[in-house]
């Protein structure tokens, strides 16, 4: 509901860019840490034949 000052718009136009940036910044960190992890798991998976020469 807006009241007689226009106070909703204001605060909505501070709050959604706000939580868009929360969202992008959440988004990147969980994409690294998912990225991270299929390195570490990759890395674990093939260690074994590290002195082999097949790697």
């Amino acid at each position: 509901m807006k009241n007689e000052n226009g106070q909703l718009g204001a605060v909505a136009k501070l709050v959604v860019p706000i939580i868009g940036a929360v969202i992008v910044v959440a988004a990147a960190v969980a994409y690294i840490c998912l990225k991270l992890a299929d390195e570490m798991r990759y890395n674990e998976k093939w260690k074994d034949y590290d002195d082999c020469g097949w790697h």
